[in-house]
């Protein structure tokens, strides 16, 4: 039997199609094997637990790991706050999943949501590609922030924080899911229905970071799993049983949302994030401050950064 499947049984009790529907296929994809056996696509999390981050003490752990992964990999330079927090981390949409150890977040992955006033963060580098993904209003996501401590790369935490994405993308209605990735995992998005739609460019101006958008129309993925049957290969099924109808985390994600915007009503919280600890606010310009101002609203914006000028109505 597919652990695929069987992890469905234990975690919901069916993945809405029988368990023949389900079963492993005659002949599993080499990839998938090997990504199994390094630990990707398992159950086995290390004693890790997957979670959204609502608390600021989470958020900051989080964006601290973030930082540091980056720093490590190349892609940013060290900031002195040994935080990675962009306008896009002030956003009470923009939602971040963590594993947890304790009080010790050892992964995180973020989803951002396409806004007029901001877009997405591929946009400096990529923004002719995803324009062509917000033709007739449909909603464009970005996965972004995964970031992983060293000792649970080879674990079950990476492809368990992107199940937990995945439920809350598909409970907001995102049409259009995106990442950017070095094109060395190309190959491994596309076995999660991912297609490439850039050229190699460098995500950043200030380092070089070169990386490819991948994107997926999530009605087209969710039709092919509702067609896959025994013959289907591990990848499609593992997104059909477990990150589709077995995914534990569809009925977190409206808790999970009501305390994450807690957050963002305690302008003691959002100071402590974003001025105190990032000093992100201090660098905004004033029209990034009058939209946040929008999102958080008036009073809570003038609690968080009294500092900066009285914005115009």
């Amino acid at each position: 039997m597919s652990p695929y499947v069987e992890s469905v049984r234990l975690e919901s009790g069916s993945c809405g199609q029988t368990v023949s529907e389900c079963r492993k296929p005659r002949s599993s994809g080499r990839r998938m094997a090997l990504l199994r056996r390094a630990g990707l696509f398992g159950a086995d999390t290390k004693g890790a637990v997957i979670t959204r981050a609502a608390t600021v003490d989470d958020l900051i752990s989080a964006y601290r790991l973030v930082h540091d992964a980056f720093v490590e990999k190349g892609y940013v330079n060290p900031l002195p706050s040994g935080m990675r927090v962009r306008v896009f981390e002030a956003l009470p949409e923009t939602a971040t999943f963590v594993a947890k150890v304790g009080d010790r977040v050892v992964g995180v992955q973020g989803l951002a949501v396409d806004s007029p006033e901001f877009g997405l963060p591929s946009d400096e580098s990529f923004k002719d590609e995803i324009d062509a993904l917000r033709l007739d209003g449909r909603v464009v996501c970005e996965a972004t922030n995964q970031a992983i401590a060293p000792e649970f790369r080879n674990s079950a935490v990476p492809t368990e924080l992107m199940r937990c994405m995945f439920a809350h993308a598909l409970a907001i209605g995102c049409d259009e899911l995106i990442t950017t990735i070095s094109p060395g995992h190309v190959r491994f998005f596309e076995l999660l229905g991912f297609e490439q739609i850039s050229p190699v460019r460098s995500y950043s101006k200030k380092v070089e970071d070169f990386v490819v958008v991948m994107r997926v129309n999530v009605s087209d993925l969710l039709e092919r799993t509702a067609q896959a049957d025994e013959d289907s290969d591990d990848a499609l099924l593992f997104i059909k049983c477990r990150c589709v109808a077995g995914n534990p985390y569809r009925e977190q994600v409206a808790n999970w949302a009501g305390e994450a915007a807690k957050t963002f009503e305690d302008p003691a919280a959002l100071r402590r994030l974003l001025v105190d600890e990032s000093h992100f606010l201090d660098q905004c310009s004033s029209g990034e401050l009058e939209s946040l101002a929008g999102r958080w609203g008036d009073a809570v914006f003038a609690q968080v950064h009294p500092e900066a000028l009285v914005l115009s109505p």
